[in-house]
């Protein structure tokens, strides 16, 4: 038995530790919006309140993690209208489902030097597996010293209607239409070192 246990702990020993991606704090000016079309016209609209918990390293993408809470009743579109009906249980319903949610827990690297992260987003308690192209440029933060700042962008296409996001007349496309775009414009920072 003691040369069982010896065993193992000389294995937990001389296995290497996963490196452990660091944790992100998200910064002012960082948006989560999306862009749908409303009579054949774009229509671009920010979510003002999300929170994100972002933990991301390039070279421990196995230890990366992502997850963002959006608060759908902060929609702004620049019209009091339009974001009364975002609201309503005729689209969102945030009454019943007030927020909607991305986790990704795999990312890949690209030829071309971006990044996918595969994951499942959540809305009107509807989930489905999702794939967010994103790039992303990380450098010393010149305002801080000993800090590192990281820029990411990335687009998502969904269809609206999977998700519910349309009930009664709202299911008809010729309005508002089926495909929208999620973008995510995001600033963060983190100890360098």
């Amino acid at each position: 038995m003691k040369l069982r246990v010896l065993a193992v702990i000389a294995a937990l020993i001389s296995t290497p530790a996963l490196a452990e991606a660091p944790d992100w704090t998200v910064q002012n000016g960082s948006r989560v919006g999306f862009i749908a079309t409303q009579g054949g016209a774009p229509v671009e609209g920010v979510f003002e309140t999300f929170e994100a918990e972002i933990r991301f390293d390039p070279e421990a993408l196995a230890e990366s993690r992502v997850a963002v809470t959006i608060d759908i009743g902060s929609v702004n579109s620049d019209s009091k209208d339009r974001d009364d009906t975002i609201r309503s249980a005729s689209l969102f319903d945030v009454a019943t489902w007030p927020q909607a949610r991305f986790e990704a827990q795999g990312f890949t690297r690209k030829d071309d030097g971006g990044y996918e992260a595969a994951g499942r987003l959540t809305m009107r308690d509807v989930t489905k597996d999702v794939v967010l192209p994103f790039t992303l440029e990380i450098a010393e933060d010149g305002d801080q010293p000993g800090q590192l700042r990281a820029a990411a962008k990335g687009e998502l296409k969904v269809q609206r209607l999977d998700y519910g996001v349309g009930q009664g007349l709202w299911t008809d496309t010729s309005v508002v239409g089926n495909e929208v775009v999620i973008f995510i414009d995001i600033q963060a920072t983190r100890p360098g070192g």
